[in-house]
Parts: C-alpha cells; sequence; structure tokens
C-alpha cells in the first residue's frame, strides 16, 4: 500500500541534493521543482534557498532518520512538517538495509534511492510525496502525539514501546510496528469485503424484487469489524452496544483523517452528537431536580459535566480541582475547608470558588419580614458565609496551597464565590425579594439549579438553529 519510486523527473518530482557531513554519514535536501515553487509564491531562481532536509543516513552506527515534510506547492504547509508534533522518524540497527554499499552510505541521488526502495512497506518511497508514514499508516503517528509529547519516534528491535525517560524519542518496538502494520491492513480488507458483499446484495435485491422472489441479507461474517462495517454499508440506523462502541473507537482513529478529507461532514457529525448529547444531558438534569439527592450526587453531576458549571460566569473557566482544601486546619488539625470546586478563569489564572447545595434547599424564609418584603434562609446566608470564609482561607494561604499541591497556575487576584443552590421562588414578591438580595450580594454569584436548567436549555436552541 506504500508508494514506490516512479521513473524520477526532476521538472516533475524536485531534486535531491546530498551533503556528506563526515565520513559515512551523510545528510539529503530536498529542492522542489520550479512549478511547486510557483505554486506557492516562491521564485523559482531562488530554489536552492528553500531545500529541505529530508534524511539522515548514517552508515557508522547504523539509522536512518526521516524528515517528513509536505512538498506540494499549492498546499499552506509546503517544505514544512508534515504531522503536528512528530518531526522525525527514525529506523535503527538491523532495520536498515544498505544495498550495495557494503555498510557505507550513499552520496549519489540514485544511491539514496536505491535505499528508499529498501524501506518498510508502510512508509512513502517516494520523496516527491513527501517521506514518512504512507496514509494508510498515518494513525501510528497520531497515537503517538496523542499519548505523548514526543517529536521523534524510534523503530527499534533495541528498545520496548514507550517514551525514551527525557519524553523526547518515542520508540516502536520492530514486533509491534509490524503487529500495527498488518492490523490496518486487515481493516482496509475488512471494509472492502463488506462492502463487495452490501454491493452485490444490493444488486442481487433490487432484480430480485422485480421479478417477485425472495431478497437475500448479505454475508457479514464472525469479524466484529466486517459486521460493523456491513452494518453501516447497508446503512442500519439501530446498532448494537458492542457496534456503538466499534463506531465510537473507529471514528475516534479516523477523526483526523476526516477533518482533512471531509471538514464539512464532520463537523455537522460533531453538531448532531453534541446536541443529542446535550439533549440526553438536560433530560437527565430535569430528572435529578424532581429527585431528593444529597449534595454528593450533585457534585459528582457537576465534575462530569464541568461545562456546566462555566455558564455560571461571564468569562471562561476551566476547573482546577473538585473537593479542593483552601486551609483553615487549626493545630489540633481538625476545621480543614473543603471547597466543592476550585475553577480558574482560563486567561487570567484569577481563581474561583464553587459551593453546591441541593435544589431543595430553601433559599427564602416562608413567612414575609414584612409586607410583600422577604429575607434570606439561614441555609442561604450560611452558606454565603460558608463561601466567603473559604476565600479568606484561601487568599491567606494561597502560598503554601500552590507548594502543597503544585499547581501553580492560580492566582487569588479577586477570588470569585459562586453558589448554587435552591430554585427560583415562585411568587412576585419572593422573586423581587430573591433577586434584590442576589444582586447586592457583591461577592458571592448566587445561581439557582433551574436557572443552570434554563441556559442549558437555550445552548440546545441555538444548537438546534445552527442545524438549520
Amino acid at each position: 500500500m506504500a508508494l514506490s519510486i516512479r521513473h524520477n523527473d526532476p521538472a516533475r518530482d524536485g531534486t535531491l541534493e546530498i551533503e556528506e557531513v563526515h565520513p559515512n554519514f551523510v545528510e539529503v535536501y530536498f529542492v522542489a521543482p520550479e512549478r511547486s515553487l510557483l505554486a506557492a509564491g516562491l521564485d523559482p531562481k531562488d530554489a536552492k534557498k528553500y531545500k529541505t532536509k529530508l534524511l539522515d543516513i548514517n552508515g557508522q552506527h547504523r539509522f536512518l532518520t526521516i524528515y517528513p515534510i509536505s512538498t506540494f506547492g499549492e498546499k499552506s504547509d509546503f517544505l514544512k512538517p508534515k504531522y503536528w508534533q512528530i518531526k522525525r522518524i527514525t529506523l535503527e540497527g538491523a532495520d536498515i538495509i544498505f544495498p550495495t554499499f557494503d555498510g557505507g552510505v550513499p552520496t549519489t541521488p540514485e544511491g539514496v534511492l536505491e535505499v528508499l526502495e529498501e524501506l518498510p512497506s508502510a512508509f512513502t518511497k517516494d520523496y516527491a510525496y513527501g517521506l514518512g508514514l504512507a496514509k494508510p499508516y498515518r494513525f501510528i503517528v497520531d497515537a503517538v502525539e496523542a499519548l505523548s509529547d514526543c517529536s521523534e519516534i524510534v523503530i527499534t528491535s533495541q528498545y520496548p514501546t514507550g517514551p525514551c525517560p527525557d519524553y523526547t524519542l518515542f520508540y516502536i518496538s520492530t514486533k509491534d510496528f509490524e503487529q500495527a502494520r498488518r492490523a490496518m491492513n486487515s481493516i482496509d480488507n475488512l471494509a472492502q469485503s463488506a462492502a463487495r458483499a452490501v454491493k452485490s446484495t444490493t444488486a442481487h435485491n433490487i432484480l430480485a424484487e422485480r421479478l417477485g422472489v425472495p431478497k437475500q441479507d448479505p454475508k457479514v461474517g464472525r469479524h466484529p469489524y466486517r459486521k460493523l462495517f456491513t452494518a453501516v454499508a447497508q446503512g442500519k440506523d439501530e446498532l448494537s452496544e458492542e457496534d456503538q462502541n466499534s463506531v465510537i473507537g473507529a471514528l475516534s482513529s479516523h477523526a483526523t483523517e476526516i477533518a482533512q478529507q471531509q471538514p464539512e461532514k464532520l463537523a455537522k457529525l460533531r453538531g448532531d452528537i453534541e446536541l443529542v448529547t446535550l439533549e440526553a444531558l438536560i433530560n437527565r438534569y430535569e430528572t435529578m431536580l424532581d429527585e431528593r439527592l444529597v449534595e454528593g450526587r450533585w457534585q459528582d453531576f457537576f465534575n462530569e459535566n464541568p461545562f456546566i458549571l462555566n455558564m455560571a460566569f461571564g468569562y471562561p473557566v476551566i476547573k482546577v480541582r473538585d473537593q479542593a482544601s483552601v486551609g483553615g486546619r487549626k493545630l489540633s488539625g481538625d476545621g480543614e475547608k473543603i471547597t466543592d470546586f476550585l475553577v480558574k478563569n482560563s486567561l487570567t489564572n484569577n481563581t474561583a470558588i464553587f459551593e453546591i447545595k441541593t435544589p431543595q434547599t430553601a433559599i427564602l424564609n416562608k413567612t414575609p419580614y414584612r409586607d410583600g418584603v422577604f429575607t434570606p434562609s439561614t441555609d442561604l446566608s450560611g452558606s454565603i458565609n460558608q463561601a466567603l470564609d473559604q476565600k479568606y482561607q484561601f487568599q491567606k494561604q494561597i502560598a503554601q496551597i500552590k507548594d502543597n499541591t503544585r499547581i501553580y497556575d492560580i492566582e487569588s487576584y479577586a477570588v470569585h464565590c459562586c453558589l448554587v443552590i435552591g430554585k427560583t421562588p415562585g411568587g412576585d414578591d419572593q422573586k423581587k425579594s430573591f433577586e434584590l438580595f442576589r444582586r447586592n450580594s457583591k461577592d458571592v454569584e448566587i445561581v439557582t439549579f433551574d436557572e443552570l436548567l434554563e441556559k442549558l436549555k437555550q445552548l440546545g436552541i441555538f444548537l438546534r438553529a445552527a442545524e438549520r
């Protein structure tokens, strides 16, 4: 499935330049053809100025390092790395074959082409297409980028798969690399086989229906991927849990490729998923509101869906920690202050404290203080003081908290407090009293559970409108 070397045409493919760094070690550079430079808006007269490294070939230490770059002038990443994070792919040791050079390295373009022909079958061998892993195996690079911060992949028979101690190199054992290559080939074959089976059955059934004879079902096979591909090719709406997991896994693995080739469809799919997920979340929220759940259940819910807390603020926040200690411990060892959620402004790092109560918590006293005037309940005033005490302790001990937690990108410039409590009271006098009270609570933002639900619903309306 990898691209082999075509007959070399310098006008079409560009040329190679070899520089001998020291005996038995050369660097190979790509000089782009005139048509590619023109497409990129570059002056062909300066072609040598834009030459870009393709390879390091070291005969003494038996390694070959590929620099995967984009070689198509009409693309915005022309002469830049192909991948987001991985800048080099090295094959070392016995994995490298230097044909006819007796352990030495080539010093001519023709010799380099011979070396490229000996690359493993998963690699692109035509420098005009940019070296690196062939497109069907790009997912190996995606996986390394997702699992590490490494900038170089080393395919080796000397080390087990995993990052090196300083996390700059990601080793892939030759055995694991070959296993991944074979698995991807198998998946492609299963998909093609499933497509052929569905096409054959579809053609048969169209004619069978006209002739009034029984239709056939496609042969799905026993392999779970084959079953999945067959179901998808048939356009089935319902999938088993096993099939759903397979679809999710396949989509996750192919997300980057889909984003590059069919961005509009991926955006549409993402919107559909977001909308369906949000609607399920709203239904779950409404169900929970009708139940008498303890604070811990609500804390778990917001911990699973932290973006809901984001809607309580007018600025972007990210969660730092749930059940965070904000200090206050006495000499006896007790009295530690624990806030339900510690979040921070994602742009300024200024922190905020969340206290979560329950929807059933009363926020006003039942009897009016004066005609038409209701006072805050003990639970509401007590919760506000609790949040303010946590703020006080946090600001006082911020330096020690940073050292203890090793979280240094948090600040206590003006700690914001947010209290999620109760439901919006019924009755005009109660609503007026509640709004008068909370709008004058400048240090603690008070939000009710049903207000957060309404914000979720408004988000759903917005997403549905965007789908039209």
